[in-house]
Order: C-alpha cells, then sequence, then structure tokens
C-alpha cells in the first residue's frame, strides 16, 4: 500500500510548485477578459450571474461589478499562487487558492471546461497534504530538517491514495464513457476532433492528411486510458509500469497540446501525472547531481542576527543539498576575521575560496541545479551593481528585517500526520468520489441523493469526466455579427471591423476566437439550454457600443447573431455549411 499509494515528500514539492505556476498562468490568461467575463459591464452582470448560479454555488467575486473590485482579487489570488509555489504557510495558501478558484469559477461557470474541474480537484485534495514538507520556505524553517530529526521522504496517508485516484478517474471514466462507434470499432474519433477548425492548430491541420495514423491515435488514446489504473497502480513490476504509464500519458497530453487548442487541459493533467513520480527518480536525481561543487559548499552567517540565519536555510532548501553545513561565522577562528572585515557572510567554495556579500550569494545560485541561470544572469555588470546596492540595503536593516520575520517566518515543524477525523473525512469522500463517477456511466441508471448532489455542486466535487465523449462534435462555427448604426452605417461587432460585412470562413477559425475561454463561451451559446446567456451577450453588446465604446456619436440601433455552423462529413467529405440565425436584436426598442 505505501509503495502503490504514497507519495515521496519531493514529488508533492514538484507538484505544489506546478501547481502554483498553473494558477498563475490560469490567472493571467483570464485577467485578458477580466471586464467582458467577470464585471457588470461583460456579458454576465452580478443579477444575471445569480440568476444562472444554484443556490448552493456562492461566489465573493459577485461582492462588486468594477473591473478594480476584480482586478484586486484578481491579484491576492496571484500572490496566494506565489506564496503556495514558494511553499509560504502551504496549507493555509492551499486552502486560500482552492477558495478563491471556487468562487471565480462560480462567478461564469459557462467559460469551465474538465481542466478547470481537474484543477479545483487537486487544489482540494491538496488541503490535506503536506506540500510544504519539501523544497519550501516551511521546510526551511522546520527544526526537525536541521537538527538531527530529519525524517524519510516516503509518506502515505488516505489523502496520498485520494488525490492518485482523483488523477486516474479523468482517464478510466474517461475511456468508459467513449461508448460511440467513433471510438471502437470504427477508430475515426482523431479524425472528428482534428475536423473541427476551432479546436485545430496548424499542426493538427497538417495531421489531418494522415487517415490511417489518426485511427491509430483513435485506438491509442482509448486503450491507454483504459489501462490507467494497471499501469499506475499494478503491484507487480510497480515501477517499471508506472514511470511508463507516467511518460505515456504526459506524451498524450503533450501531443493534445500540440494539435488542438484546448486550453488548461493539458497543463492541469500533467500536473497531476506528476504525482506518480517515484522516489527512485529522486534518488537517482539526487546521486547524479552530487557533485564536489556542490556539495562542497559551507556558509557562515552572523550568529547575532536571525533574519540572516533564516535566509541562509531558505537559499539551502532551494539551491543547496539539505547537509550543506550553516554555520555562525564567530565560532570559525579562519571565518570570523574575513566576517568582522566585510560586516558579511561568508560563503566558502569546494576548493576553499571564500566569498562575500552578493559575490556569496551569486555563488549559491550558480550552484543550483535550477536557479544557476538566474545566477549567470545577475552576474552581467548593470545587473551586479544593482545586485550590491540592495545587498547593502538589506545588510543595514536586517535587524529590522529580523522583526518583520520573526512573524511571517516562523520556524515551526511542518505537520505530515493528519489527525483521525480528517483521515476518516478524506477516506469517506474518496469513496463517495468514486462512487459519483461510477453514476456517470451511461448504463447506470441510479441517480445520487439529492443531498449528495447539493453538497458536490457546493463544494464543485461533482465531475463528469466525458471530454470527447461519448463522441467527439461533429460541428463548429464562426459567429457573424453584422450591426447597423444610427446614421446607417453597417459594423461587424465581433471583430470590431467597419463594414461591409462577410459571412466567408476565417482563414484560421481557432485564431480568430483569439483564445480557448473565448471559443468556449460561445461554443456554447447556440445551445437551448444557454438561451439566456445569447440574450445577456446581446445586452452587452448595446451597452459595449452605447455606453462604454461609442457612445454620444455613433449609436448601436440593431444587429442580428448568425452562427455559420459547419458539420464534418465522414470520409474527408466536403463539411455542410449552415448560417443559424441566432437573434436579432434592437438596442433602443422604441425606435
Amino acid at each position: 500500500m505505501r509503495r502503490i499509494f504514497g507519495i515521496d515528500l519531493r514529488t508533492l514539492a514538484l507538484f505544489r510548485i506546478a501547481l502554483g505556476v498553473t494558477l498563475l498562468w490560469d490567472l493571467i490568461n483570464r485577467a485578458q477578459y477580466l471586464t467582458f467575463f467577470y464585471t457588470d459591464r461583460g456579458v454576465m452582470t452580478r443579477a444575471q450571474a445569480i440568476d444562472w448560479l444554484a443556490p448552493e454555488r456562492l461566489s465573493f467575486h459577485l461582492m462588486g461589478g468594477h473591473p478594480w473590485l476584480q482586478a484586486v482579487l484578481f491579484v491576492a489570488a496571484g500572490l496566494i499562487a506565489l506564496a503556495l509555489a514558494a511553499g509560504w504557510r502551504t496549507r493555509l495558501m492551499t486552502f486560500l487558492s482552492w477558495l478563491f478558484l471556487l468562487s471565480l469559477q462560480n462567478r461564469n461557470p459557462i467559460l469551465l471546461q474538465g481542466g478547470d474541474t481537474l484543477l479545483l480537484l487537486l487544489l482540494f485534495w491538496s488541503i490535506f497534504l503536506p506540500l510544504g514538507a519539501r523544497f519550501s520556505i516551511d521546510a526551511a524553517l522546520d527544526p526537525s530538517q536541521h537538527d538531527g530529526r530529519a525524517r524519510e521522504n516516503g509518506y502515505v496517508s488516505a489523502a496520498t491514495a485520494a488525490i492518485l485516484l482523483q488523477a486516474s478517474h479523468v482517464y478510466v471514466f474517461g475511456a468508459l464513457l467513449k461508448t460511440s462507434p467513433e471510438w471502437l470499432p470504427d477508430g475515426t474519433a482523431v479524425y472528428y476532433a482534428l475536423q473541427l477548425d476551432s479546436l485545430a492548430t496548424t499542426a493538427g491541420i497538417w495531421l489531418r492528411q494522415f487517415e490511417g495514423v489518426l485511427h491509430g491515435l483513435t485506438y491509442y488514446v482509448w486503450f491507454l486510458e483504459l489501462l490507467t489504473p494497471l499501469l499506475l497502480f499494478s503491484p507487480v513490476l510497480h515501477l517499471p509500469l508506472r514511470l511508463t504509464g507516467q511518460a505515456l500519458l504526459i506524451a498524450m497530453h503533450i501531443g493534445f497540446a500540440v494539435f488542438l487548442f484546448i486550453g488548461l487541459f493539458p497543463v492541469v493533467s500533467i500536473c497531476s501525472l506528476l504525482l506518480f513520480t517515484p522516489g527512485a527518480v529522486w534518488d537517482w536525481l539526487a546521486r547524479r547531481l552530487r557533485t564536489e561543487e556542490r556539495a562542497g559548499l559551507a556558509i557562515y552567517y552572523d550568529g547575532d542576527c536571525a533574519f540572516c540565519y533564516k535566509v541562509c536555510l531558505i537559499l539551502r532548501a532551494f539551491c543547496l543539498p539539505s547537509e550543506t553545513p550553516i554555520r555562525k561565522a564567530q565560532d570559525d577562528p579562519e571565518i570570523r576575521p574575513l566576517f568582522e572585515a566585510e560586516e558579511s557572510w561568508v560563503v566558502r567554495d569546494f576548493d576553499g575560496r571564500l566569498f562575500t556579500k552578493w559575490a556569496a550569494v551569486n555563488l549559491v545560485l550558480r550552484r543550483s541545479p535550477v536557479f544557476w541561470p538566474i545566477g549567470r544572469l545577475l552576474d552581467l555588470g548593470p545587473l551586479l551593481a544593482l545586485c550590491d546596492r540592495l545587498y547593502r540595503v538589506i545588510g543595514n536593516n536586517r535587524m529590522a528585517l529580523g522583526a518583520i520575520t520573526a512573524r511571517a517566518l516562523p520556524v515551526r515543524e511542518v505537520r505530515l500526520q493528519a489527525s483521525r477525523p480528517t483521515t476518516a473525512l478524506v477516506a469517506t469522500l474518496t469513496l463517495t468520489v468514486f462512487y459519483w463517477n461510477v453514476l456517470t456511466l451511461p448504463k447506470v441508471s441510479y441517480e445520487a441523493p439529492d443531498f449528495l448532489g447539493k453538497a458536490f455542486h457546493a463544494f464543485r466535487l461533482a465531475q463528469t469526466w466525458n471530454m470527447f465523449a461519448p463522441h467527439p462534435a461533429r460541428s463548429d462555427g464562426w459567429y457573424v455579427v453584422p450591426g447597423t448604426l444610427d446614421d446607417g452605417a453597417q459594423v461587424e461587432l465581433f471583430t470590431g471591423r467597419p463594414g461591409p460585412v462577410s459571412f466567408g470562413k476565417p482563414e484560421h477559425v481557432a485564431r480568430y476566437y483569439g483564445d480557448y475561454r473565448i471559443r468556449k463561451y460561445f461554443s456554447r451559446l447556440p445551445r437551448d439550454r444557454y438561451k439566456s446567456q445569447l440574450l445577456n451577450y446581446a445586452r452587452h453588446l448595446c451597452r459595449k457600443w452605447n455606453r462604454y465604446g461609442h457612445g454620444g456619436e455613433r449609436q448601436l440601433i440593431r444587429f442580428s447573431i448568425h452562427y455559420m455552423r459547419e458539420t464534418t462529413q465522414p470520409d474527408y467529405a466536403p463539411d455542410r455549411l449552415t448560417n443559424r440565425d441566432l437573434a436579432n436584436w434592437r438596442c433602443f426598442p422604441d425606435k
């Protein structure tokens, strides 16, 4: 059980960093459309969002509709994600990251896709895991890491089993939901997926021509997903099968990212697969990275400066082997004269050379297997002078910084083991999530109890891994929105270009949308379920032009929304094109 459902603490650290970076990337991507998707000036005002949301789904992003408030919340979430990646107060930052993402997703759920669901679920299970036990600020300040009580890297708990099973559910239930002939026996699913011009990248369009390859890839994806539990959890030949399964699945997601514009999903999926990295990989890396240059460093700090000691611990945690000695400069008769003369910490290199001030910081960075490029960069002339000045400022204020870091960077032990009630809760949720996934299968007619559905939807534990299931979509298209101004001029509102309006197919439909969230939003508007959202979009176009755009000069009077729908035909036959007139709208009904 420890080998199959355990996770190395160093793997949890890698996962934490990947999770924090992914959250930042997601926030930056969403921030491009902050006004459009998350404010009262956009396509879903607060009143419309409240009408759309189920009562159990709450969002503090609905506190206000001004862009500045949403910007503040985005910046706060970004800072929390940075703190998570760095491993500062890790458990608290994990919970806050989950809470902010839950609120953000509830603000406009029409944008969500499988990657969003998986990211939130990974954050939820991570709340119960010691993500900060290695390669983190928390670990650097953990007394057990440097007082002879260093703990093993192997770690197993109910939460490790929960998050590993959650990661595997995406594949095995995804395969079981792919029930159409396009997957088996026809093998045409990848063909249909790549024929969707709004999804296909340039590489995907090129790949379309190889019919035999597309058949092979269809079978490869389906069988790999179905065999995921065997590859990742097999007790026999565990290490080679897990490494093989991890490599194949990561390669599959890289292929998705290369050939399809599907946004967050491949990135988050690769994050989840990092959890299966066994400790043997870290042990092998440690042996390869344990060079004389890295292992031979020693650090000497001002013994009267608690801030200095903490900085040394943090630098060691991120850059150097854990056994690198950190000593008081005053206690070494050889180091003390240089320490007093330079009023600086001292770093001894493997060959006996001594470095002080910023040169010592730069040496530590250059010995790091990760941060050495930064060390090389900061060694350049202009940056070196700036760093020297920064070092002097910090050194002259180290006592004041010590008072701040006494509260911000307390020395405390990272707790590994969860309490019995927490373990029982995680185990119960793990079984319930599996049960929920079973209920999503096509031949299962039983429904979850109402109270469970409300609870799972409130915390977004509800999940259905039906990407390209039961079959890939057969149609997609592009929008044409011709509008008429009060002076009779024509304008194309979707692109913002002045008339005449063309209904012709864009050269590259995926680039026409510009971003996968924009595409996801507009791909849903033609469906009957989202009719109210189509009306919200129409109202937004009037507000955008008349109140926030060109109002006062040339008013937008009326427009129509057309969806040029292309339906893919079998065997490379020409697509069938349909002009769907979704709406005809007047901004001033009384005129």
